[in-house]
Formats: structure tokens, C-alpha cells, sequence
């Protein structure tokens, strides 16, 4: 029994053994296999990543980030191809390019001739004007002359002083119905002979069409105070049946860049101006860059104000045309200015200036202004202030 049961035991142990054997064995077989490194193919095959996936997700990358970056690029261009064009308003003023409160496209302009010796200053309700021109007169003082579309909206304006035949020629310009208080006795020929549309504070009947001021009548003299209004400017048109269209034909001095643009002229640098008529008035501008505006002065200093709107006068665009002047030497020693022909002057804007010729081919036609390559002048939209010099003006001219 003992040795029976000795040789069991053994036999049992040595199943158990083998047993575990077999299991270590099945657990080898699931390890890798070493391979022979002389098998390049299966060593590739067996070790190498799956490059085809790898590939893909490359490729895949790339075209995503292609795809995006096209698409962000196209949002890109599409948003700055898209911006919106400023589009010309359907209510313009054609003095100023600028929209305005109503359409004035249609609407003929007045020509205001304005007291300009200092005496009478501070004059009235001359920041209306959308043009302003200044010229010589005797003495070598000067004359304004303010032009608008929208006379009837206008305050109180003066003092309105006398002719000279060569303004009639700057309001032929704009085809304007002319405003005036006398004039001299080439001025009246001309008004007849040319039959231009005036209204005149002596020597026209037109009712409550002007007035005097009392106060500036008793400290400027009589002469410096006949004063008009919008209201009686309007009166005074229809009283005199005067056509209020803008002549179709006319060909305008002022040809604007296109609108919501402006053009810096590249001569050079202009935030100064001065021109010197006299010893005693020299006017000059300065051009404030935070408004983009030339503010004036005149005679020697003084700001060149509206009494009745309490600003300095301000303009966008300058021009400065240098004409043929002598003195007649009559008893009035009234100035002969050339209107016509052609000649020399500068364009200011944006604190830069450039050189321009002039054109004028008779007095009842528009002038016309070229830059230095012989185009027609483009000005930018907004307020302009027309500077008439003399030729020999030019030498004593300070821009800078």
C-alpha cells in the first residue's frame, strides 16, 4: 500500500508539473517573435508605422488648414472688396459738392457784393457763403463777393456795398443773379449791355428788398449799412420775375473728386497762406488740421469774423488766381481788372498746395482751371474762398 501510494503521489506531482508547462508554453506563444534583423521586408513590415494612415492624417491636416486659411482669406478680400461706396446723395449743393438739407442742384445762385474795409467790420452773415471771392478795388482796399444756393434760409446780411463790372464777371461764373447797392459807371454800362440779372439798394425800385441798419448807420456811416435778408432776397427774385433755374448749359468752374474721396494736391506743403494787397490788409490763411479747414484773417491780425453767426470765417478749399490789374487813374482811381484770358495761380487744400492755370475765354463765360499736366482741376468737396490777386501780387505771396 505504502509503495503504491508513494508512486501515485509522484505521478501526480509530475501531471501538475506538466501542466504548468503547458500553460507557460501557451503564454510564450502569444509573445513576438524575435525576427531575423537580415529580413528587411518582414522587419518593415513587423516594426514600421502604418504610414498609410499617417499619410492620410497629414493630408488631411493640410487640406483642412488649406480649406480654412482659403476661407478665411476669402472672408478677407470679400469684406474689403465689399465696403460700401459712398453713394452721391440724392439732395446736393452744387457750390460745395456736400449734401444739403434739399436739393439745390437745380436752384440758381445769388452773387452778394459785401463791404470789406475795416470800418465796416464785423460784417453780417457772410459764413453762409458756399463761395466767397475777394478782389481790388480802389485804394487798393478790397470787395467781397459771397455766392449761395440757399438764399431764401439766410440771416441777415450786409452791408451790401457797390459794383465793379469785373465782379460781374466772377458771378458769370455760376451764372448768379447779382446782388448790389450802386456800382461804378462801367459797372452800370456793362449790367445794361449785358442785361444781367441784378438787384440794386439804389437805383432800383424794389419793395422791402433792403434796409438800413440804425446802429451801424450812426457808428460806420451810411454807407456801411444797408443790410438784406434771405426772406427779402426771395421777395425781391419773384418781384422781379428773374428766372431761379440754373442755366443748364453752364459748364461750372468747380469739378469735384468723386464723392466721399478727396485728393491731396502734391506740389507742397500749405498751412500758411498770405497775400498782400496793401500795406494795411494783408489776409492770410491757417489751415487747422483737427477741422481740415483754413481759417482767415485780414488787414494785419485780425480774425476775419461773422458778426451775426460769432465765427471766423473757414474754408475747405483755396484758390488763388493771379489776374491783369491797373490802376485807371481816373477821379475814382478805380482799379481794371482782366478777367479773360489766361494766367497763373495755386489751389490749397489739406494743408498742401499745387500749381494751376486759368482760363477764362469771355466775360459771360465760366473760367476753367488745369493742374500742371493741362487737366481740369479737381477741388474737393466743401467751402471754397476764391483769392483774386494781382500779377505782381504773386512775387510777395507766401505759402508754406
Amino acid at each position: 500500500m505504502f509503495a503504491f501510494s508513494k508512486h501515485r503521489n509522484f505521478r501526480i506531482l509530475l501531471a501538475a508539473l506538466l501542466a504548468a508547462l503547458s500553460v507557460f508554453a501557451a503564454s510564450c506563444g502569444t509573445m513576438q517573435t524575435p525576427v531575423d534583423s537580415t529580413d528587411d521586408s518582414t522587419a518593415a513590415e513587423t516594426t514600421a508605422p502604418d504610414t498609410t494612415e499617417a499619410l492620410t492624417t497629414e493630408e488631411t491636416t493640410a487640406d483642412t488648414t488649406a480649406e480654412t486659411t482659403a476661407e478665411t482669406t476669402a472672408e478677407t478680400t470679400e469684406e474689403v472688396t465689399t465696403l460700401p461706396v459712398p453713394v452721391e446723395p440724392d439732395r446736393l449743393n452744387p457750390l460745395t459738392g456736400l449734401e444739403a438739407a434739399e436739393d439745390l442742384r437745380s436752384v440758381r445762385p445769388v452773387a452778394i457784393m459785401i463791404n470789406n474795409i475795416k470800418v465796416a467790420t464785423p460784417q453780417e452773415g457772410i459764413s453762409y457763403a458756399d463761395i466767397m471771392y475777394e478782389c481790388v478795388v480802389e485804394g487798393y482796399q478790397t470787395r467781397l463777393m459771397m455766392l449761395t444756393c440757399d438764399y431764401a434760409n439766410l440771416p441777415v446780411v450786409g452791408s451790401v456795398r457797390s459794383s465793379r463790372e469785373y465782379f460781374l464777371d466772377f458771378a458769370a461764373n455760376h451764372d448768379a443773379i447779382y446782388i448790389h447797392a450802386g456800382g461804378s459807371d462801367q459797372a452800370y454800362v456793362e449790367i445794361k449791355s449785358r442785361d444781367v440779372d441784378n438787384l440794386d439798394g439804389v437805383n432800383m425800385y424794389i419793395p422791402n428788398m433792403f434796409y438800413r441798419d440804425s446802429w451801424r448807420q450812426k457808428n460806420m456811416g451810411l454807407e456801411h449799412s444797408l443790410m438784406t435778408t434771405g426772406e427779402k432776397i426771395a421777395d425781391g427774385i419773384a418781384y422781379m420775375k428773374y428766372r431761379t433755374e440754373i442755366d443748364e448749359k453752364l459748364d461750372s468752374p468747380l469739378d469735384f473728386v468723386d464723392y466721399g474721396t478727396t485728393r491731396l494736391p502734391a506740389k507742397g506743403d500749405a498751412s500758411y497762406l498770405k497775400v498782400k494787397y496793401s500795406g494795411s490788409h494783408q489776409p492770410y490763411f491757417e489751415f487747422n488740421e483737427d477741422e481740415g479747414v483754413y481759417y482767415r484773417w485780414q488787414f494785419l491780425g485780425d480774425k476775419h469774423m461773422d458778426n451775426t453767426a460769432n465765427v471766423q470765417l473757414s474754408f475747405e478749399n483755396i484758390i488763388v488766381l493771379y489776374l491783369p490789374s491797373v490802376n485807371t487813374k481816373d477821379s475814382y482811381n478805380h482799379m481794371d481788372v482782366t478777367t479773360t484770358g489766361s494766367g497763373d495761380g495755386y489751389y490749397l487744400y489739406g494743408g498742401k498746395y499745387e500749381e494751376i492755370t486759368w482760363k477764362k475765354s469771355d466775360e459771360d463765360s465760366p473760367v476753367k482751371l488745369y493742374n500742371e499736366a493741362g487737366e481740369e482741376l479737381l477741388i474737393n468737396r466743401g467751402k471754397t474762398f476764391f483769392q483774386i490777386c494781382t500779377t505782381a501780387m504773386k512775387e510777395t505771396t507766401e505759402i508754406r
